[in-house]
């Protein structure tokens, strides 16, 4: 064997990427400097006149779980459809470990963060609290399972009308 055809067949034969391997992470998907009222005020008149929820999600940029949901829920096709055609999502960051970022507005909307994060909060079209979920009952491993966030998204969205 020919020394290229000898590396060829190491990298055929060589393990691929393991379980272990680091799980996929969006860098930084909390705007820190937004109004997060602002946008949940805005995304809820709009799901009034779209048949949507609104899906707020709690975290900040320093979490690694916060951004690994924010990975399936981008990437993952069958959860990206779902998040589209169903909800409108609020990104609320929580500042800083042990600051009072948006905490006021996390009371106002069921106290998530005494869950952990990222946690989430679903609204009705009135803006009111339809649900609270806290999120390591979505995660199988070290990741976030995208069935078990496409279960949780399908569970909480609107019953779908004259598709």
């Amino acid at each position: 064997m020919t020394r290229a055809s000898l590396l060829t067949f190491a990298l055929l034969i060589a393990p691929g990427p393991t379980a272990s391997a680091q799980p996929p992470e969006v860098a930084r998907p909390y705007d820190e400097r937004a109004d997060a009222q602002a946008q949940i005020d805005a995304a809820v008149a709009a799901s009034a006149r779209s048949s949507r929820r609104v899906l707020l999600m709690f975290g900040a940029n320093w979490c690694v779980w916060c951004r690994r949901l924010a990975w399936v829920m981008q990437h993952d096709a069958d959860v990206a459809r779902e998040l589209r055609e169903g909800f409108r999502v609020v990104h609320v960051d929580v500042g800083p470990r042990g600051s009072s970022t948006n905490r006021e507005l996390a009371r106002r909307y069921g106290d998530p963060l005494g869950q952990g994060l990222p946690a989430l909060v679903v609204l009705d079209a009135a803006g009111a609290v339809a649900h609270v979920q806290e999120t390591g009952s979505l995660e199988a491993g070290d990741r976030h399972d995208p069935a078990r966030v496409l279960a949780f998204l399908r569970r909480w969205r609107l019953p779908r009308t004259g598709r």
